[in-house]
């Protein structure tokens, strides 16, 4: 019994001592996990951030976030605005409402010269003083329909109200037009409103949701009025060879430019985004087009592989003459064509321009500028300036005019009023025509491109008959050569039954 006892005790003390020592590794074990460094599978990254997704979602959002990204997402067609317009913070006011006369009213529910003011329904400090500016315009509207309606026996009603709206994700652009019968041009409103915080923005504000910056928004919109202007020319006025300074419209759009550049700063919202998201931009307040020189709303359009100010035919011709285009030394080339007194000499200038147009123009003549004059009678205008030379201006969208000048009594040279060339004024490369003597010029060009202006009078020297010209101007005469030869009886007969026209012969 005793050593059995024995053999039992023995047993136990050993178990004891073996569990211990198991005890102890394991504690050693979890010791030496925890100094490792952790690392999770890209697994546990994903149900970790599903985890803090889900717990994103509880979280409680306030009633009006909701209800603005609810609008937001969920627009609607609004009833009464230009058709297709859609916004979920806009309604029409209906104006018609306070008529007592059912045909009037008839005719203000009519989109097309009806009557019809938006309301903005963001809940803003903005939008409160927008609608008040709105509540004031509509009382003048309602004014002036009822000082109109006796004077119309039909159904119209001598004043006339539209809107457009347009709204995305990140802004809400209004535009009013209204129009009295009594004026000649209509006025124009424009409400941009940044969502969801209802936040008046200005165009650079705006035009940052198509990604223009300040420089490539005024560059959009040199360009696209030259080209609006020059694609009217071709379609409506390309055969009108009489009385083309008072009919094209290419001859206005470098006045449409200055008065862009000289104002544009201290203008805001005159750009508005249209109910199919087109952006675009209010001309109506600039003098040049209160007088009818060219769009009161002009589109924007946008080319993304021309963005460079400089013109092609600039940078062609001075790749070939060995100038380096973008060196800032100089503003423009210039070549000297020779005169127009007569059939035969006009016809000797314009071949000489022919090469030049085949050349670097793709075929298509160069925008006419010339010193005329009305005759004493008062009929057909007459050319006063025969020397013909192209001025080729670096920047493509840069203006060029001309300004009459005559000789003081005191002996200086004074500008004299010209209504031919005081409201003209092109845009891009022009043909010129003037008295370009060394002794009394007989007008002033001036080249712009923005704020850069440069004045200048041509003329010869009595020495070697070459060009005197300001540093900025680069006589290109050099341009010619076996490869763009002088043909005979190869010249641009549009030019040619133009200055016909002002030589008297046309």
């Amino acid at each position: 019994m005793k050593r059995k006892f024995k053999f039992l005790l023995i047993f136990i003390l050993a178990t004891s001592l073996l569990s211990g020592c198991k005890k102890v590794d394991t504690s050693n074990k979890v010791a030496e996990e925890e100094s490792k460094p952790k690392t999770t599978s890209i697994a546990d990254d994903k149900n970790l951030e599903s985890k803090e997704k889900t717990s994103e979602k509880e979280k409680p959002v306030p009633e009006e976030k909701i209800d603005q990204e609810k609008k937001i997402e969920k627009l609607s067609y609004v009833n009464g605005g230009n058709t297709g317009s859609m916004s979920s913070y806009v309604e029409d006011r209906e104006l018609w409402k306070d008529f007592t006369d059912e045909k009037h009213i008839a005719a203000a529910k009519k989109i097309s010269y009806g009557l019809h003011l938006p309301r903005i329904l963001l809940d803003s400090e903005d939008a409160k003083e927008a609608n008040k500016d709105l509540d004031d315009l509509a009382k003048n509207i309602l004014g002036l329909y009822e000082s109109y309606r006796d004077q119309f026996q039909s159904e119209e009603l001598g004043v006339f109200a539209s809107f457009s709206a347009y709204q995305d994700e990140n802004i809400l652009s209004l535009m009013v037009e209204t129009f009295d019968w009594q004026e000649a041009y209509p006025l124009y409103r424009i409400y941009n409103f940044s969502l969801p915080d209802g936040r008046l923005i200005k165009d650079q504000e705006l035009m940052k949701n198509f990604g223009l910056d300040e420089d490539d928004l005024l560059r959009t919109i040199e360009s696209s009025l030259k080209d609006y202007q020059d694609l009217t020319r071709k379609i409506y006025y390309s055969d009108d060879f009489e009385y083309f300074y008072e009919s094209n419209p290419s001859n206005y759009t470098g006045k449409i430019l200055d008065d862009l550049w000289d104002q544009r700063s201290t203008k805001e919202n005159q750009i508005y985004i249209n109910q199919v998201a087109r952006p675009n931009f209010v001309f109506s307040s600039y003098p040049s087009l209160e007088s009818g020189f060219g769009p009161q709303i002009l589109e924007l359009k946008r080319n993304t592989f021309d963005t460079s100010p400089l013109s092609d035919e600039y940078i062609k011709m001075a790749r070939k003459l060995g100038i380096d285009p973008d060196d800032n030394k100089y503003k423009a080339f210039i070549i000297f064509l020779g005169a127009a007194y007569d059939e035969d000499s006009l016809k000797a200038s314009l071949e000489k321009l022919q090469p030049w147009i085949n050349a670097f123009n793709n075929y298509e003549d160069p925008n006419l500028l010339a010193t005329i004059k009305e005759n004493k009678e008062g009929q057909r205008p007459y050319l006063i300036g025969q020397e013909c030379y192209l001025l080729i201006p670096k920047y493509k969208n840069a203006s060029v005019s001309l300004k009459e000048l005559e000789l003081a009594e005191d002996g200086n040279l004074k500008e004299v009023d010209n209504n031919y060339l005081d409201y003209a004024s092109c845009a891009g490369t022009t043909l010129i025509c003037q008295n370009i003597s060394d002794i009394v010029p007989n007008a002033k060009i001036t080249l712009r491109y923005r704020d850069d202006i440069l004045e200048f009078s041509p003329s010869i020297s009595l020495k070697d008959g070459s060009l005197i010209l300001p540093d900025e101007v680069f006589d290109a005469e050099d341009i010619y050569d076996y490869e763009n030869p002088i043909k005979e009886d190869s010249y641009s007969l549009d030019l040619f039954e133009k200055f016909k026209f002002l030589l008297g012969q046309g």
